[in-house]
């Protein structure tokens, strides 16, 4: 008996879904190890989630280069604009507004130049230089019209046409040397001309002669082809590769516009390449200040992180795997109270608290059904084996050694089947067969009608067997019926067992003549103790889920029903395991 009681308190149990399960301490060294395998299995959350933002970062760094850079560009692609706008319109008010008096005069000019491009490669004598000189001071007036340019003398006129050539070159290179230009041109844009060169500077001196074409695609000139069909001096930018030459240009074209139509354009170009080059120290310094304001924003979202979840998640994960070794609630309950987090993880640390509770709670419980049920054994088996009952049932044996020995020998057997039944109860988990209990009751009876003879009359009424019921579960019902029912009786009365089936539930069905009971009387101190009865009643609602109704009335007898309710399947099965 002591063996199997420490059994039972030797391990540790806990009730889930009503069930009893129990782990020894190997079961849980071995589930320990199996927690850190898998703890040894999975990767670290900092690592996870750096792995997480790696790609993000890589991503955030691209985007903000090229936000940078394009920001960085238009704003030196803006300012330049500012630049050339301002150099080209001081390049064409010098050449065409001052020196050829006019886009309209410029627009005779060219026509003179493309008329007679032989003269304009002569120097100019010092003899046409004295007329021409005395001739423009006699005849100031008028000197700004084509009229007047159209009855010029012919030696003057031609004269006057190479001039005013050699003073557009001149005035071309002294305003590229000004605004270092890499190069500055004037060509034609109408059909006819489209990419004659009328005049042109190059700062490496690689320039083409007058009469010379570069080769325009208009479709790959969006600059051009816009002022070709336009007619309002607007100035237009592009960039290019293979104009003036092959290189990376950007360029600027202020048209030149005579009777409502685009007849050339001065224009200037930079090198795309030089200007990439002054960008390339400020786009360095700028990506490596955001690259490095990026690194600082990760890193501090990384501690942040760490400290708000990875720390707070290795608490917890610790205090788990040592609640798994020592089942110390209220140590895992002060350690998750240490979580201050006001996030999923402070909540989760409140769930594994309140879990922690309810387990120790069952834990308890458990332990206490255990020993309940533990204590129902030992009091039925005290109770059905107490010493005057012993003695009584050995004298009777005794007795009947003399005047009946073959009574005496089934007597001798019922008797140790009866205590066999009552030590096998200690052992017993799982709900029998009615009949065992029925067997039992038998020899039970056999041995107290040796006793009363005559006394006591036993009827049995069986119609139901099938079903199942904790050990010794309708034995204490019995022995009431004998003992204070039938026992408390002048002349004695009957005692009857009977068992029938209904559709929800089997009923067994405990009854006796004997003297009764007020079912609602107090109950009286009578120095007995009333645990086994409270004990059998639970054993039977916690293992079959059964009741036990008890009617009686003073003067006619007593009876008790044990109500067992069917269940799906097999017939009440099993709950305790």
């Amino acid at each position: 008996m002591s063996d199997d009681f420490f059994e039972v308190f030797s391990k540790t149990s806990f009730l889930f879904d009503k069930k009893m399960i129990y782990y020894t301490k190997s079961d849980l060294r071995e589930k320990q190890g199996e927690i850190m395998k898998k703890k040894n299995k999975n990767r670290k959350l900092l690592f996870q989630v750096g792995l997480v933002m790696l790609p993000v970062f890589m991503i955030l760094i691209a985007l903000v280069s090229w936000v940078m850079y394009t920001t960085t560009v238009n704003g030196m692609l803006e300012t330049q604009r500012g630049n050339m706008k301002n150099m080209l319109e001081d390049t064409y008010d010098s050449i065409v507004e001052t020196s050829l008096t006019g886009s309209e005069t410029a627009d005779w000019f060219i026509e003179q130049w493309k008329s007679n491009p032989d003269i304009l490669q002569q120097e100019i004598t010092e003899e046409e230089t004295k007329k021409y000189i005395e001739y423009i001071k006699e005849n100031k007036d008028g000197i700004n019209s084509i009229k007047y340019l159209e009855q010029l003398p012919q030696d003057i006129k031609r004269c006057f046409i190479k001039v005013k050539y050699q003073t557009v070159q001149q005035l071309l290179k002294v305003e590229a040397d000004k605004h270092s230009y890499q190069s500055a041109f004037f060509i034609g844009l109408t059909d006819s001309d489209m990419g004659l060169v009328l005049c042109e500077y190059k700062e490496d001196g690689s320039e083409k002669q007058f009469g010379e074409r570069y080769e325009i695609d208009k479709s790959e000139h969006p600059a051009i082809e816009k002022l070709q069909s336009g007619n309002d001096g607007k100035i237009e930018f592009e960039m290019s590769q293979d104009f003036p030459d092959k290189a990376n240009y950007y360029l600027a074209f202020k048209p030149i516009v005579a009777g409502g139509k685009t007849i050339a354009a001065i224009g200037i170009a930079y090198n795309w390449d030089d200007l990439k080059k002054t960008l390339g120290s400020s786009l360095i310094m700028a990506y490596l200040l955001g690259i490095g304001g990026i690194v600082v924003a990760i890193v501090v979202i990384l501690i942040i992180f760490y400290r708000r979840a990875v720390r707070p998640v290795t608490r917890i994960q610790k205090a788990l795997v040592r609640y798994t070794e020592d089942k110390d609630s209220a140590k895992i309950v002060s350690d998750m109270l240490g979580i201050s987090e006001r996030n999923e993880i402070g909540y989760l640390a409140d769930v594994i608290s309140d879990m922690s509770l309810e387990i120790d709670r069952y834990t308890k419980e458990n332990l206490r059904v255990q020993k309940d049920l533990y204590d129902a054994k030992v009091q039925i088996m005290v109770s059905q084996i107490r010493p005057h009952f012993m003695y009584n049932a050995l004298t009777s044996i005794a007795m009947m050694c003399e005047l009946d020995p073959m009574t005496a020998k089934k007597a001798t057997i019922a008797f140790a089947d009866y205590l066999r039944g009552n030590m096998d109860s200690l052992k017993q988990t799982r709900p029998v067969p009615f009949e065992t209990e029925l067997e039992h009751l038998k020899n039970y009876l056999y041995i107290e009608k040796l006793r009363f003879d005559y006394l006591l009359n036993i009827e049995y009424d069986i119609q139901a067997t099938g079903f199942e019921l904790p050990l010794l579960s309708i034995q204490p019902l019995v022995e009431n019926a004998v003992k204070h029912g039938v026992g408390m009786k002048k002349g004695g009365g009957t005692v009857k067992i009977s068992s029938v089936e209904t559709d929800s539930a089997f009923e067994v069905i405990v009854s006796d003549d004997g003297v009764g009971f007020d079912v609602n009387a107090p109950k009286k101190d009578d120095g007995r103790s009333h645990v086994g009865m409270e004990n059998t009643k639970r054993r039977l609602k916690e293992m079959c889920k059964a009741d036990i109704v008890i009617t009686s009335e003073v003067g006619k007898g007593t009876t008790a029903r044990v109500i067992i309710p069917k269940k799906e399947g097999k017939a009440n099965e099993d709950t305790v395991s």
